[in-house]
C-alpha cells in the first residue's frame, strides 16, 4: 500500500503478514519475524487452528476479546508458531514455541523469550515476560525479565482443547523497544502488556448476517453528528415479525447486517452484533456513551466514558420513514465487545429514507494534502464527499461524480501515467477505485486521490450530482499547495489523445484530450473540441 495512504489513513506501526490457510497443503511460509528478528522460509503442512481470546486482561491499551489468534504447527517437527501473541500489537506477527507434554497429560507450548516480533533497520519490538513497576508519579510500566530460565512463556491445553496463557505470578507478557540487533540491555516498555488470556477455538467459517431474501430492500441514509456526515445504507423492514435490518452501518462492511426489534414506535438494537472479520480481528457493533468535549480544527472531539452498553432504544417514525437514535450514544465498528477498540464511530445516528430527485451536493471537504514528492513519484490528497444535498437531501452514490482541479482547471487522468486506468477520466464515479496502483481509494465518504506529476500551485475538487438528466454541481473547493517552484515553467510539448487514451499525431475535427507538458515535469490535461 502506498506510503501516502499510510501517512493519511493509518497511525499504527503494526505490519501484516500473509499466510496460507488451506489445511493439509504443502506451502512455503514466511513468518513476519521469528525468534531473532529475521524472516525465514519454512515448508510444512499447514495445521492452523483459529482461536479467539476470552477473559483477556491487559493494561495500558484498551482490552478486547476480539483479536483472533492462531496456533500454527510445523508437522515436520515440534515447532509451533503463535500468531498475534498480544492483542492489537504488531498484528500478523508470530512467536515461536516448542510442543511439550506434561505429566498430567496436559499439553503445553513453551516459548523461550525474548523474541522479536517486529524488526527493521532502526530497531526492534520484542516480547518478553516482565514485572510491573510503579514510578513515584503513579505511572505503570514494565521491566523485562533478564534471566533466561525465568523468561519462558507457557500455553497450556486442557482436555477441551482450549488454550490458556500460564503466566508466572506477578508477571505480564509485554512489548519493548530495543535496538536493531535485538539487544535488551536498554529495552524500553512500548506500552502493551498482557496479564492473562484464555483461547477458545472458533469456527473459521463464521459469517455475518445478511438481508433476508424475502424482504424488499430500500436505500436509506445514515446521518451522524460527529462532523455532520452521512453515508448510504440498505434497510429491510419485516413488520409482521417486528424486525428492522440495516446493511452497511459501517462503510468497512457494506454488506454486513445488524438487526433491531420493532415494538410500536420503538426499535431496540442489541449490542455486540457480529459484522465481520478483518484479517486478524473480529468486528462487532458496539454501543457506548458519547460526551462532546470540544470542536477544533480536527473536528468534533468526544469522550466515551463507561463500558459498552448491552442495547439501545431508538424512536421509529413509520410514516416519515425515519429512525432517531439517542444523541448521546455512539455506534462503533469495534474489535471485540468488552472494551472500545474501534475503527470508526457514529454519534447519535438518524436513519432516513432516500427520496430520489435532483439535488445540489454540499461542498466537499479537503482533509489532508501531500504535495508531489519526486522521491516517491506521486503526491495526493484526502477529501470527504458528504452524501448531502444543500437542502438536506440524501444523495445516491450512483448519481454522484467528482472532478479534480489543478491550478483551477479540470484535470484528466490518463492511462499510462496512471497505470491501472483503461481510459481517460475527468469525471470520476463516486465509488471508483483502481487496482494495485491505488491512485484512487474510497472508504465510505472519504476519498484518496494520488497524482504523478508536480509543479501545481493548487488542487481542488468539485462534486457533481446528476438525476434524470439534470446536472447540479457543488462549488470547487481549493487547497493551496506548499513548496511549489516560483520559476515560471515553459511548455515543452503539446499532445492530443482520443477519448480511448490513444495518442493522435494529426488530430482532425472531434473531441480530444489535450496534454501540455512543461519543463518542470508538470502536465495539464483537458478535453477540447477541434474544428466545428
Amino acid at each position: 500500500m502506498k506510503q501516502f495512504y499510510l501517512a493519511l489513513a493509518m497511525s499504527a506501526f503494526a505490519a501484516t503478514s500473509a499466510i496460507a490457510a488451506d489445511e493439509g497443503v504443502n506451502v512455503i511460509w514466511t513468518p513476519q519475524c521469528v525468534a531473532d528478528g529475521h524472516s525465514y522460509e519454512y515448508q510444512f503442512e499447514v495445521a492452523m487452528r483459529g482461536f479467539t481470546r476470552v477473559g483477556l486482561t491487559d493494561v495500558n491499551i484498551d482490552a478486547t476479546d476480539g483479536t483472533r489468534a492462531y496456533f500454527v504447527m510445523n508437522t515436520m517437527g515440534d515447532d509451533i508458531y503463535i500468531q498475534n501473541p498480544l492483542p492489537r500489537t504488531c498484528i500478523g506477527s508470530y512467536i515461536k514455541g516448542m510442543l511439550t507434554e506434561t505429566e498430567d497429560e496436559m499439553i503445553s507450548v513453551e516459548c523461550q523469550l525474548p523474541q522479536y516480533i517486529n524488526a527493521n533497520e532502526s530497531g526492534s519490538i520484542a516480547v518478553s515476560l516482565a514485572t510491573k513497576v510503579v514510578n513515584p508519579d503513579g505511572m505503570i510500566f514494565f521491566e523485562p525479565i533478564k534471566t533466561a530460565e525465568e523468561n519462558v512463556l507457557r500455553y497450556m491445553m486442557n482436555e477441551d482443547e482450549d488454550y490458556e496463557v500460564n503466566l508466572p505470578e506477578g508477571m505480564a507478557l509485554a512489548t519493548f523497544y530495543c535496538d536493531a540487533d535485538g539487544n535488551m540491555d536498554n529495552a524500553v516498555f512500548s506500552g502493551a502488556a498482557l496479564y492473562s488470556a484464555e483461547y477458545k477455538e472458533v469456527d473459521g467459517r463464521r459469517q455475518p448476517m445478511t438481508l433476508p431474501a424475502n424482504l424488499e430492500s430500500q436505500e436509506w441514509g445514515m446521518i451522524y453528528s460527529n462532523d455532520i456526515r452521512v453515508h448510504g445504507v440498505t434497510v429491510a423492514i419485516d413488520e409482521e415479525n417486528g424486525k428492522f435490518y440495516v446493511a452497511g452501518f459501517s462503510p468497512k462492511f457494506p454488506e454486513s447486517v445488524v438487526v433491531g426489534d420493532i415494538d410500536g414506535d420503538k426499535i431496540t438494537f442489541a449490542g455486540a452484533q457480529y459484522i465481520g472479520c478483518e484479517k486478524y480481528t473480529y468486528n462487532y457493533l458496539v454501543f457506548n456513551k458519547a460526551e462532546f468535549i470540544s470542536s477544533s480544527d480536527r473536528g468534533d472531539v468526544y469522550d466515551f466514558p463507561g463500558s459498552p452498553l448491552a442495547s439501545i432504544e431508538a424512536t421509529y417514525d413509520k410514516e416519515a420513514k425515519q429512525i432517531s437514535c439517542p444523541m448521546d450514544i455512539a455506534w462503533f465498528n469495534n474489535i471485540g465487545t468488552s472494551q472500545l477498540y474501534y475503527d470508526g464511530y457514529f454519534v447519535g445516528p438518524m436513519f432516513v429514507e432516500s427520496v430520489p430527485g435532483a439535488a445540489t451536493p454540499v461542498d466537499p471537504e479537503i482533509t489532508e494534502v501531500m504535495d508531489f514528492m519526486p522521491e516517491f513519484g506521486y503526491g495526493g490528497f484526502m477529501f470527504d464527499l458528504p452524501l448531502f444535498g444543500t437542502d438536506g437531501e440524501i444523495l445516491y452514490k450512483e448519481n454522484y461524480t467528482y472532478i479534480v482541479y489543478f491550478d483551477g482547471e479540470p484535470y484528466t487522468f490518463m492511462p499510462g501515467l496512471f497505470p491501472d486506468l483503461t481510459e481517460p477520466m475527468t469525471e470520476i464515479p463516486y465509488d471508483f477505485e483502481d487496482g494495485e496502483a491505488e491512485d484512487f481509494r474510497v472508504e465510505g465518504t472519504s476519498h484518496i486521490v494520488c497524482w504523478r506529476t508536480g509543479g501545481f500551485s493548487s488542487v481542488g475538487v468539485q462534486g457533481i450530482y446528476t438525476y434524470d438528466g439534470e446536472v447540479r454541481k457543488s462549488n470547487v473547493v481549493t487547497y493551496q499547495l506548499a513548496g511549489v517552484e516560483t520559476v515560471c515553467a515553459e511548455p515543452v510539448s503539446v499532445d492530443f489523445y482520443d477519448v480511448a487514451g490513444k495518442k493522435v499525431v494529426n488530430p482532425e475535427n472531434g473531441l480530444y484530450i489535450k496534454v501540455i507538458t512543461f519543463d518542470n515535469g508538470k502536465k495539464l490535461s483537458s478535453k477540447v473540441a477541434l474544428g466545428k
